[in-house]
């Protein structure tokens, strides 16, 4: 009986051992249980605050990572992902900035450009500018300077986008600048008062004296005298014009080196007499230089063929010709440089254009 009684004490010793443990357990578990709950209940929470203040607008919320375990992994994340969004915004902010400034430039620079083509006996003028970006290296201007006479200029600046843009309008500004002496001149000046050498030599100091040493630009002027029918011109660098009359070519080569690339250089005027009945086409090396899928350039000969196959048409019709076979050379959507192309007719008959 003893031994029973023993046994019995000693099975409920063992049980309540055991009760207790599992009691443990069971405390400990429950804790637990409270701990991760409150845990994932606050991570869940803390990331839903953090979606409310992105919907606000509020990029700059962050949300508290106090452990390093797969819910801090899923904060950590999502801070990644506010920080990602955050920077590209400010980004599309600085490239909507810049598109509205490139926007206003590209506005101020259309103004540069002639807004109306002078109208000259005998003399027909087209001209065209196809930026290969926003905005444009390339510069063209005609100058009535009297009844009878009138510049074409035609320039290219060394490299692209705004700051061959700036260049452009300074070139301008300059150009214009020195010609208006020649306009305010006493009346009836023949043409050998204009010297085209002197106001590109002119134009070379300014440029060489107001830009940094690698910028530079081609440059072609030329005045046209409709009495005598003589075209005095001076080429910086570009490449020659073509003159086109009947089965004759002609290259415009006379004048000297690019302008603005050394403070000292000699420059020539070239004289051509210019026929009734002749072309002259001048182009920037854009129009010329597209390539085909076997890298050969559209190039000057094919140019003067292009044109001399439309040669009886109207100066708009030459223009737009020229620039669909150098698009149709490349077949390319993308433009690498800029096309600028100046046309002008000159008729045999003395009467004003219409």
């Amino acid at each position: 009986m003893r031994r029973t009684a023993a046994g019995l004490a000693l099975a409920a010793t063992a049980l309540l051992v055991v009760g207790a443990i599992f009691l443990v357990i069971e405390f400990v578990s429950l804790i637990t249980g409270i701990v991760l709950t409150r845990t994932i209940t606050t991570a869940v929470d803390d990331l839903y605050s953090a979606t409310q203040h992105a919907q606000a607008g509020d990029l700059s919320f962050r949300v508290r990572v106090p452990h390093r375990d797969q819910l801090a992994a899923l904060g950590d994340s999502f801070n990644s992902m506010m920080q990602s969004v955050s920077t590209l915004i400010e980004e599309q902010r600085q490239r909507q900035r810049l598109e509205n400034e490139l926007s206003i430039a590209q506005e101020v620079q259309q103004q540069l450009f002639p807004h109306a083509l002078p109208k000259l006996p005998g003399v027909e003028l087209e001209a065209v500018c196809r930026p290969a970006r926003v905005v444009s290296g390339d510069y063209y201007d005609f100058i009535r300077i009297s009844q009878t006479h009138l510049g074409i200029a035609l320039a290219d600046i060394s490299g692209k986008g705004i700051s061959a843009a700036l260049l452009m309008a300074s070139l301008q500004a300059a150009l214009r600048s020195d010609v208006l002496r020649y306009r305010n001149g006493q009346p009836g000046f023949t043409a050998p008062e204009i010297n085209t050498a002197e106001i590109v030599s002119h134009l070379n100091r300014h440029l060489f004296r107001n830009t940094s040493d690698e910028r530079y630009a081609t440059l072609f002027l030329g005045f046209y005298d409709t009495a005598t029918r003589r075209l005095n011109y001076t080429n910086g660098g570009h490449p020659p014009p073509i003159y086109i009359c009947g089965n004759r070519v002609g290259r415009l080569e006379a004048g000297g080196m690019v302008v603005g690339l050394f403070n000292d250089v000699p420059f020539t005027q070239g004289t051509i007499e210019i026929e009734p009945g002749g072309l002259l086409i001048a182009f920037s090396d854009g129009l010329i230089e597209p390539e085909n899928v076997y890298g050969e350039e559209f190039g000057t000969e094919r140019l003067i063929q292009v044109a001399k196959q439309n040669q009886n048409e109207s100066p708009q019709v030459i223009v737009e010709a020229l620039m669909r076979a150098a698009e149709e050379w490349s077949s390319s959507p993308e433009q690498a440089d800029d096309m600028t192309v100046v046309v002008a007719r000159f008729r045999a008959t003395q009467e004003p254009n219409a």
